[in-house]
């Protein structure tokens, strides 16, 4: 995680890095070969309040080679008090067995919040970024005058 693209301090847990980058999006690096536990997601969360002090935020998340969340942690990232401090998540996958298992999660754990699957960091900023914009669209046409 190269620092100077934040305006956050870095956030460590078990296996992951957390930070708030320029653009306002947060940014998860995840540690490969690893298995993603309730635990490490309850360290993210408690780092995105400490982050955002509460707010709401369009998440990147960086998942290294062959690292595979168990099955409370897919239905905790998944749920309604799992999302409590994200607008979307934007997963960069690359191994085989990750997609197979994202497949699965889209298919039978749907997501609280918007979240897809990229092969690229670029694709999956460009997705957020355009999802937070449009967002941005909405809300202001909501407004009344």
């Amino acid at each position: 995680m190269d620092t100077s693209d934040f305006i956050s301090m870095v956030q460590e847990g078990r296996i992951s890095k957390i930070a708030l980058r320029t653009d306002g999006i947060l940014q998860i690096d995840i540690k490969a070969n690893e298995l993603f536990q309730a635990g490490d997601f309850n360290e993210l969360m408690a780092a995105a309040y400490k982050i955002g002090k509460g707010k709401k935020f369009y998440n990147l998340i960086t998942v290294g080679e062959y690292t595979i969340a168990d099955h409370a942690a897919r239905v905790l990232s998944t749920s309604k008090e799992g999302s409590y401090y994200k607008l979307a998540d934007a997963f960069v996958i690359n191994s085989l067995p990750q997609k197979l298992v994202a497949n699965f999660y889209m298919n039978f754990h749907k997501p609280f919040v918007p979240t897809r699957f990229f092969n690229s960091k670029s694709e999956a900023l460009t997705w957020l970024k355009n999802l937070e914009l449009s967002n941005r669209k909405q809300s202001h046409s909501k407004k009344v005058f």
